[in-house]
């Protein structure tokens, strides 16, 4: 995220189409998550359902970040005319970050259905924040290497620039996290797919997720689309918060003198930008360990539990819990926070202004993610519990019509019976997939914002006025035309307004 973006823009692409390239991640997330999701849900590997997949997701994802890493010598070794070779270049480089995109995703369906899958229920939420704090400390480890010069710390042993040395050190980090769950996690394997006798095939799979998509649950489907309104916001400050901190700051308070000798750009703007979102990444990380003690827990309500604490401490307590919100509250407090903080940003004059607007968005993301997926995995929770009360009460009513005269085909019906509702498990896969649908159709709307606004503010990437050298001419260092990005990213805060009011109406949702 920090340093693809400007790296495209360097190889020549106008923002523009920058915007389009970024297209791969809705397909990716439309595509591939969901029908992973249902296939890994059937899958009879031996290793289990969702580690083969995640092994080889992430073979893949390395080989293709290597490839962007190092696409300029790859193709100068087979083309000599410089600009076939540009044009070559930025092709191959678009198609290593679809490849990316989409191996990605095959390894985050199955990592996200290892909690439902592994965890018992009363678990899984605990399991969602701990998910959630190892990925801010993830991020936060990343962004403080793209934050220093790795090149005058490893010299060129691991690539003479620091995009190429950030490819090697994510791919190294990838596939030695995901060895590590591999081989901690112990999955069951699947004996038998539910309610088939074969492997279905991939029209089936494609059908039925289309299905399962156009017949949501009432609740699953509103959460649905409050998710849909808050990443129309995210999209825009995930893939561009680096480039408009680094273009505020080489706009508005670097000299012009120093902007002409600059020969470094991408480099300079991807520290500035890992910087921000060092910055970020941490308070991402304190707000994931520190908020789900602030949140009231789906469970709170029904616990057995009867807290018999001394009089001063059960009035500190009530207090407390009278201003802790639920789920639901928080999830819609966090967006109004993120539509608070962007709608300031086609005034940020100065890095540090940019970088406080970019640090505070760190609050609500610590929500967010996970907040959805836990209200998704809940209603899942609440479907299967629903079936099986009601499976239970027509056993009950079946057996008072019996007057204990049973067949020997009693035990085969039952069996029938409860071979007939889904497990937990099993509508994780689908339904987490389904939420990622409408994560990842966001993603289409912003790419076509983005491209209006883009095609209109900055049609295409042209030397300023201020005379900057040839190496600054993909940002738009004019401080007289308004900042594209900046508009983007209020277009978002919009949005997330709109995601509050869906989320504050989920309360009437059964």
């Amino acid at each position: 995220m920090t340093y693809c973006t400007p790296y495209l823009l360097q190889l020549g692409l106008t923002k523009s189409k920058t915007s389009l390239v970024w297209i791969a991640g809705p397909i990716s997330g439309l595509i591939v998550q969901p029908l992973i999701g249902v296939i890994a849900d059937r899958s009879r590997s031996r290793y289990g359902r969702r580690r083969p997949f995640m092994v080889i997701g992430s073979f893949v994802v390395a080989l293709s970040l290597l490839l962007l890493g190092w696409t300029t010598e790859i193709v100068t070794c087979f083309i000599s005319d410089p600009e076939k070779a540009k044009n070559v270049t930025i092709a191959l480089a678009v198609l290593s970050i679809y490849a990316v995109d989409f191996s990605i995703n095959v390894v985050q369906a199955c990592s996200r259905s290892l909690i439902v899958d592994t965890l018992p229920i009363p678990s899984q939420q605990e399991g969602s924040a701990w998910a959630g704090r190892m990925c801010a400390i993830g991020q936060l480890i990343s962004y403080v290497v793209g934050a220093i010069d790795m090149v005058s710390i490893f010299g060129s042993f691991f690539g003479d620039t620091q995009f190429k040395q950030m490819t090697v050190f994510a791919a190294l980090s990838l596939i030695g996290t995901v060895a590590v769950t591999s081989y901690s996690v112990k999955e069951r394997v699947l004996i038998s797919a539910r309610g088939s006798e074969g492997q279905a095939g991939a029209i089936q799979v494609i059908q039925q997720l289309f299905k399962t998509t156009l017949e949501l649950p009432p609740r699953i489907q509103a959460i649905c689309w409050a998710q849909f309104w808050a990443w129309i916001g995210w999209f825009p400050f995930l893939f561009y918060s680096t480039t408009w901190v680094g273009e505020t700051y080489f706009r508005y308070e670097v000299p012009k003198d120093d902007l002409a000798k600059a020969t470094d750009m991408l480099g300079e703007v991807g520290r500035v930008g890992s910087l921000s979102l060092t910055v970020f990444s941490s308070i991402t990380f304190l707000s994931s360990v520190l908020l789900p003690f602030c949140i009231l827990s789906p469970d709170s309500k029904r616990s057995r539990f009867t807290p018999r604490p001394s009089v001063r401490v059960a009035a500190v307590l009530k207090a407390m819990k009278a201003f802790r919100p639920d789920l639901q509250t928080a999830w819609m407090i966090s967006h109004v926070v993120f539509a608070a903080t962007m709608i300031f940003a086609p005034l940020a004059h100065s890095r540090a202004f940019a970088t406080l607007l970019v640090a505070v968005c760190g609050i609500p993301y610590a929500i967010t993610p996970g907040i959805a997926a836990s209200s998704t995995r809940s209603g899942v929770t609440m479907i299967t519990s629903a079936s099986l009360r009601a499976n239970a009460a027509a056993d009950t009513e079946l057996e008072v019509l019996r007057l204990n005269h049973r067949d020997e085909d009693s035990d085969m019906d039952e069996e029938e019976q409860d071979s007939s509702i889904p497990s937990t498990g099993e509508l994780a896969g689908i339904y987490l997939g389904v939420l990622n649908v409408y994560t990842t159709l966001p993603q289409f709307v912003g790419t076509l914002l983005s491209w209006i606004v883009f095609t209109i503010l900055e049609p295409a990437a042209k030397p300023s006025k201020d005379g900057e050298g040839p190496d600054t001419q993909w940002m738009n260092l004019d401080k007289e035309r308004p900042n594209a990005i900046a508009i983007c990213l209020f277009i978002g805060a919009i949005s997330a307004l709109v995601a509050a009011e869906a989320t504050r109406r989920l309360r009437y949702v059964l």
